[in-house]
């Protein structure tokens, strides 16, 4: 395998962190649904995942023992993320909206909690699949 050079820092990446991100403010307004809290904590997962490999890896060339696991750990890691961050939505939106009834209760979030390991796992796969197609070119 060939060694991986990660290309500069994307200058469309901010643009597309701001557009997220009031797209994430918007959806603080209507009422709850479980899978685009889900959705958009993956969303937070991928991009923080992006800013953090471009921040701390631009420009370096990695040997292929070294970026093809580096690349499941991301996934993985970037998995892991994805629970937390929507949990962090909807403890955000649970606390902005002053209901009798909280929009995300303790039970959801709990069995949200309880995805950490599978989503770590997809995530580590979707890591070896980019890995892998990465290694074919």
């Amino acid at each position: 395998m060939h060694p991986l050079t990660i290309p500069a820092y994307p200058k469309r990446l901010s643009l597309i962190t701001l557009l997220f991100g009031i797209g994430v403010f918007l959806w603080l307004t209507p009422e709850d649904t479980v899978w685009l809290a889900a959705l958009l904590g993956v969303g937070i997962a991928l991009i923080g995942t992006a800013h953090a490999v471009f921040k701390f890896a631009s420009g370096r060339t990695f040997r292929a023992r070294t970026w093809f696991p580096g690349l499941i750990g991301i996934g993985a890691a970037s998995g892991a993320s994805a629970v937390v961050a929507t949990i962090g939505l909807m403890l955000i939106k649970t606390s902005v909206h002053n209901h009798l009834y909280p929009d995300y209760s303790l039970g959801v979030m709990a069995a949200m909690a309880q995805r950490l390991g599978s989503w770590s796992l997809a995530g580590a796969c979707i890591g070896l699949a980019v890995a892998l197609l990465l290694a074919m070119r």
